[in-house]
């Protein structure tokens, strides 16, 4: 569905080109078939108007996630903070409203995206976030037809309809031991085995990152991005609900499938993933931080086959609809418990996902964020534009 948005600063007018996605829209995206392929359909070209009037941004709708209590060792303990912004608001703040577009060419689906949000967000920057929500210039390339051998993702496994992308791990690690990468939904408080042997690493992990109800947060380049399920996109009772693409061409959907996934008449259910704690302590000293595996980092976990209702990558084969086209196909969900977006590709992911030396996935080296100069500025900070990969010296 072809959109063009109006959007209104005083008196000046923008026209941008638009098209929306929904999990029961009518747009005729190309969609997979019984063998995981994709059809030959073609985009619809209809078209509609949506004005934004920065006099009237709307009143916020979102609720806050509630955050598990700290003896239930499954699910999230981090404190979101409550969405305050309308996604108008967001855009008439910055000056530049969402916006997404999506494309069939070939055997590609082309993805372009500004990263600004079309659902309610938090205050950035906050107490425990210091970024700004800023424009992104995302282009993404997925397979219509997925194939090629799975792979472990790295830090980006995907990107919402709404424009935002996935990233499920975190760049910050234990006193820099990428043995032990920190959980973003799994701490708050920074415990007591930072300070082993003498040493903090409440640099690398400070008692909160800031997310907002969407599980989201900010890189200091400005992307606004998720670490779990984006409460923005759910609608108020269970469905099935399509909310993304990841980088393999599998559809992502959030929470809910068919309790028979070849049955559509069958219960929705939420689905649960396969991985539980270890038991038992982590190494202490200088080859771990110690303590119990409490889930603080991504290696207290471990995958249990068949505990649950999703394979390794978070994924099933089953009865799936998208954009209003049923299919049966390989695809993914996003949980509320670990690994609450995959970690892992079910087929080969496309290039265009594969972190560039700026880490915005655009091809492109980002611009530093404020007081910054360069990619590797020696500030001691690790995260957005400055990862473990390309500022070995800072991190």
């Amino acid at each position: 569905m072809r959109r063009h948005l109006k959007q209104r600063f005083g008196m000046a007018t923008m026209l941008v080109g638009l098209i929306g996605f929904s999990a029961c829209g009518d747009s005729k995206s190309p969609i997979a078939g019984s063998d995981g392929g994709l059809n030959d359909a073609s985009a619809n070209d209809d078209s509609d108007t949506t004005v934004v009037d920065c006099d009237d941004v709307g009143t916020v709708s979102t609720a806050t996630p509630t955050p598990q209590s700290s003896s239930d060792t499954s699910n999230f303990n981090v404190q979101p903070l409550a969405c305050e912004l309308t996604s108008a608001a967001l855009g008439c703040s910055i000056g530049t409203q969402h916006q997404y577009l999506e494309s069939i060419s070939g055997n590609k689906r082309l993805i372009t995206a500004n990263g600004i949000p079309n659902h309610d967000v938090g205050e950035f920057p906050n107490n425990d976030n210091p970024n700004t929500i800023a424009a992104q210039s995302y282009n993404f390339e997925v397979p219509v037809s997925p194939s090629g051998k799975g792979e472990d993702s790295e830090l980006t496994f995907g990107i919402a309809i709404s424009g935002v992308v996935f990233e499920p791990g975190t760049a910050e690690m234990w006193r820099d031991n990428p043995d032990w990468r920190y959980e973003a939904l799994r701490y708050a408080d920074a415990p007591d085995y930072f300070q082993v042997n003498g040493g903090s690493d409440t640099t690398m992990h400070p008692n909160g990152l800031g997310v907002d109800c969407n599980f989201a947060h900010v890189q200091p380049d400005g992307s606004y991005h998720y670490h779990g399920i984006p409460t923005g996109l759910l609608p108020s009772s269970p469905a099935l609900t399509f909310v993304g693409w990841a980088a393999d061409g599998y559809p992502v959907f959030a929470k809910w499938g068919y309790e028979d996934a070849n049955d559509v008449q069958s219960n929705l259910i939420e689905l649960k993933s396969s991985y539980a704690l270890k038991n038992g302590t982590r190494p202490s000293g200088s080859s771990g931080p110690g303590g119990s595996y409490d889930g603080t980092f991504v290696q207290d976990w471990q995958y249990a086959e068949d505990s649950g209702d999703l394979d390794e990558c978070n994924g099933r084969t089953g009865v799936v609809s998208v954009n209003g086209e049923q299919m049966t196909t390989y695809h993914y969900y996003l949980t509320e418990t670990f690994p609450y977006i995959p970690r892992c590709y079910h087929a080969s992911p496309d290039d265009s996902f594969a972190p560039d030396p700026g880490g915005n996935n655009t091809g492109q080296l980002p611009s530093c964020p404020p007081g910054q100069t360069s990619m590797c500025c020696g500030d001691g900070y690790c995260a957005g534009p400055e990862t473990p990969m390309n500022c070995s010296a800072d991190c």
